[in-house]
């Protein structure tokens, strides 16, 4: 399809959509100002907003982005990070969310960054590049699922910024991998590689499988790590290890945040209690390039000790622990 027609398509379905729903809209904002509506209404209340505001943004609003040029690039991240912009912005004002950060980390200027990435709830993966635009001053690069992109102004704007597009079977896998070598040899200094090294949105239903998968292969220890882990997904090392592997002086970023998985958890999709909040809380720690272990069994073991420190910053979090910057682990220091 060509990208006249996809732009055509996109704005119809977002106007069509909008037309539509206008009174359902109308309701889910009542239900998200009025006091006393349950977590699970005000929560899929929020849901429907972001939905109403995602399809404006991307859609109806996506041909009118700047699009701004970066040395060595073709402008089409600044093109997302506008879009993501405008989302992030009064789209969560619209819907009563609000997002609070940790101090981003100071990263070296000279080399590009790897950010791994906890991937839960809707919006998660924009979510992502907004703050490492926003924060960091970085560009995205990333591969990702065909279904990521949900509609064709999104498309569109993710295939504009480098996004790759990847079947994630058994074949599709391995040129996930070498995609992943392809962008972090390629990598310039204003470039953040991005990867969510557990592979699947978490829900509670997906990590009980994910252990029983585990278990299954006779993987006893990663799956008890799991089970002691309940925020997240177990994580799979072969991308991550790509990235290091060959962006061998690139800083590690590890990138939390929680809230967004509430939105369309109902009452069951969690293994913790939904919140009812509004509040998305963002938190991300740095390690060192030359603090990232090299043998890949010793990686391996980093990267599931680092998820332990994300499971237990997103318990601190969802307590109310006002935590801004998870504590680096002893493992991450020496």
């Amino acid at each position: 399809m060509t990208p006249v027609l996809l732009r055509l398509l996109g704005a119809v379905i977002g106007g069509i959509s909008l037309v539509i729903g206008a009174p359902v809209l109308l309701m889910a904002r009542l239900a998200v100002v009025l006091p006393g509506a349950p977590v699970a209404v005000r929560n899929r209340a929020r849901l429907l907003v972001l939905a109403a505001a995602f399809l404006l943004v991307y859609e109806l609003g996506g041909s009118a982005a700047e699009p701004g040029h970066r040395p060595g690039r073709q402008g089409g991240c600044d093109r997302l990070a506008a879009l993501n912009r405008r989302f992030y912005g009064w789209g969560f004002a619209a819907a009563g969310v609000r997002l609070t950060c940790a101090p981003p980390p100071q990263v070296a200027p000279d080399r590009p960054v790897i950010v791994l990435a906890r991937h839960a709830g809707a919006f998660n993966s924009a979510l992502m590049a907004h703050l490492i635009a926003r924060d960091l001053g970085r560009d995205t690069y990333t591969i990702a699922k065909r279904c990521a992109a949900l509609t064709p102004g999104l498309r569109r704007a993710y295939e504009a910024s480098g996004v790759v597009f990847c079947r994630f079977d058994e074949q599709g896998k391995a040129r996930a991998v070498q995609r992943l070598r392809d962008q972090a040899v390629g990598a310039l200094p204003t470039d953040a590689l991005l990867l969510f090294p557990e592979g699947t949105n978490y829900s509670a239903k997906r990590w009980r499988e994910a252990i029983a998968a585990l278990r299954a292969k006779g993987r006893e220890a990663q799956a008890l790590h799991a089970e002691q882990c309940p925020h997240v997904m177990p994580v799979h090392p072969a991308g991550a290890w790509a990235l290091v592997t060959s962006a061998p002086t690139a800083d590690v970023v590890v990138l939390a945040q929680t809230g967004l998985e509430d939105l369309a958890s109902g009452t069951t999709g969690l293994g913790y209690p939904p919140s009812g909040r509004g509040v998305v809380d963002v938190g991300w720690w740095h390690i060192r390039a030359d603090q990232v272990p090299r043998d890949r069994d010793a990686f391996a073991h980093w990267l599931g000790e680092q998820w332990r420190e994300v499971d237990a910053w997103i318990a601190a979090a969802r307590r109310g622990d006002h935590v801004t910057q998870p504590a680096p682990a002893e493992h991450a220091r020496t």
